[in-house]
């Protein structure tokens, strides 16, 4: 467990993540962005469904409706900024993990060589 502390620490104190914190406090407090957020997510579900049952027409009626409400949401102060820096740090995330699975990659392999197996 030791050593998942630094690597917390180092996402914790990341200048994106803090700003992310800092929006998203922002963001909780403003009912029109909460309202744009809720609404994408209801369309993506309608997105997902239409998609998932082959109902093309509605499907293309879904992604309209969703790059409206897209365009919308991004107008609102802070959600672009919001949205990029989210991007940024899930990158930075699954960088860390694809390095944390080689070096179990490599523990792993390095124990299948061990006289003992």
């Amino acid at each position: 467990m030791s050593n998942i502390s630094p690597l917390k620490e180092y996402f914790s104190n990341l200048p994106e993540v803090k700003r992310i914190k800092e929006l998203e406090k922002y963001i909780d407090t403003n009912e029109e962005i909460k309202k744009s957020f809720n609404e994408i997510k209801r369309i993506q579900k309608n997105l997902v469904s239409s998609k998932e049952f082959h109902q093309d027409n509605q499907y293309q009626m879904y992604l309209e409706e969703y790059k409206n409400a897209k365009m919308h949401l991004l107008d609102l102060p802070f959600v672009e900024e919001y949205l990029e820096l989210i991007e940024i740090v899930g990158t930075k995330l699954k960088d860390a993990s694809s390095w944390i699975e080689e070096e179990l990659q490599k523990t792993i392999n390095g124990w299948a060589t061990h006289p003992f197996f």
